[in-house]
């Protein structure tokens, strides 16, 4: 009786013991400080899908942030757009990288600053466009308006920000647009982000007909790009608030810069 009174006391005691450690470690008790980000599958060059990683821009700047917060580190998936914001709402993975809409600021906390902005600031066009000294001299959507752009269908950016006295020509994607663009010469340019219209020539040939002007006549042109975690994810604050404190590193912002440069 005597014994079984002690192994019962004695295993009280081991309980408390591992216990206190346990409370002492928060990130013992967490499990892990992996942060898992979800990205598209099929947004090059942003990010897309290689074997079962995840490739591109997007993944590369958010890797660049973390390899400045040693508590974290992350892991990749890449799932189809819509299924990738569905698991950061509901914390099945951790973070993403996109627009802070109102929306997604209702399931997930962004970083104050934009990581990456897209800009729609560019004029895309080829060097074998007969119009192509008026599209080099614009200084407003109105000097283009006796020319044809081509514009994705159903974009609602461009519905919003493209005047309907511009004629349109639709294309289902980047790439059916530049084929519109430089085999079928089907319209004089097109308004998009320079990383999508070099990647998009490099992968169709046409690099070395491809133009691409920037120009500060395109409304809205500047989309920004934050750093989000889920709402689910109990360190979610602190997480971000370490993003915070990174990009405003020196150091930080000039390899911020080099990596998007080798993008361009």
């Amino acid at each position: 009786m005597v014994n079984k009174l002690f192994l019962k006391g004695f295993a009280e005691l081991l309980c408390i013991a591992f216990l206190i450690v346990f409370l002492a470690f928060p990130s013992v008790s967490r499990g892990s400080s992996k942060l898992t980000f979800a990205f598209s599958e099929a947004s090059p060059p942003y990010s897309s899908s290689s074997g079962e990683r995840a490739v591109g821009l997007f993944p590369d700047l958010v890797q660049l942030v973390f390899s400045f917060i040693p508590d974290y580190t992350t892991e990749n998936v890449v799932l189809p757009w819509s299924r990738a914001q569905y698991n950061v709402r509901l914390g099945l993975n951790d973070g993403l990288l996109t627009y802070p809409s109102k929306e997604r600021r209702g399931y997930a906390i962004f970083s104050a600053m934009p990581l990456f902005t897209r800009d729609f600031g560019h004029l895309v066009y080829s060097a074998d466009n007969p119009n192509i000294d008026l599209i080099e001299s614009a200084t407003s959507l109105t000097d283009l308006s006796s020319l044809t752009v081509i514009g994705e269908k159903g974009s609602k950016w461009e519905e919003d920000n493209i005047p309907d006295y511009l004629e349109r020509v639709p294309g289902q994607h980047m790439s059916a647009m530049m084929h519109l663009l430089m085999l079928r010469e089907a319209g004089d340019f097109m308004v998009q982000p320079a990383e999508d219209a070099r990647f998009s020539a490099r992968k169709l040939g046409y690099s070395k007909k491809l133009k691409v002007r920037k120009v500060d006549f395109i409304p809205n042109s500047q989309i920004p790009f934050h750093i989000g975690v889920s709402r689910k994810l109990p360190s979610a604050a602190e997480v971000i608030n370490q993003v915070d404190a990174v990009m405003q590193s020196p150091e930080f912002q000039s390899q911020l810069k080099t990596l998007i440069e080798s993008y361009r």
